[in-house]
């Protein structure tokens, strides 16, 4: 006899939010183009499983300071993570200038002045293989949060 629960996606959902653990309060928004939007509850902050972000590490990041209110040094920190996709084959999905208002816009429904941004571009989901061929595109990520290392203090090392 089976025990596994075949969960409807309503009890999915519920098991989601049940999940939130104690750090998640330090998930403000998160924009997902799979999606095609931003999400502000942490039970949304998902990704595809056959993303090959996930099972072949197929994606790169940044990361920028929000502080004050303002995205420090965003431009720069764009430039790196366009120059890493480009040197790991991985196709935009939109145009410099809307991955950046999609940046800006995430940052914004979140609500918080100080914390950090991070983005990621994937190859995309589409399966299980080794290459990207069988990807149905490329995907774009960002997150703001606050990260853990802001709230302690680090002791210098002699």
């Amino acid at each position: 006899m089976a025990t596994t629960l075949i969960l409807s996606s309503d009890d999915a959902l519920s098991r989601l939010r049940q999940s939130i653990h104690a750090k998640s309060g330090n998930f403000y928004a998160m924009y997902s183009s799979i999606l095609g939007g931003i999400v502000t509850d942490p039970a949304l902050m998902v990704l595809p499983l056959d993303d090959h972000m996930v099972h072949r590490g197929h994606a790169v990041f940044d990361t920028a300071t929000l502080t004050h209110g303002m995205l420090y040094q965003l431009d720069p920190h764009l430039d790196r993570f366009l120059r890493s996709a480009e040197l790991a084959r991985i196709p935009l999905p939109f145009p410099r200038e809307r991955l950046r208002q999609i940046i800006l816009e995430t940052a914004a429904a979140s609500g918080h002045v100080e914390g950090s941004v991070r983005y990621w571009l994937s190859a995309g989901p589409g399966g299980y293989g080794l290459g990207p061929a069988e990807c149905i595109g490329s995907s774009f990520y960002v997150i703001v949060f606050s990260p853990a290392s802001s709230r302690r203090t680090i002791s210098p090392m002699c």
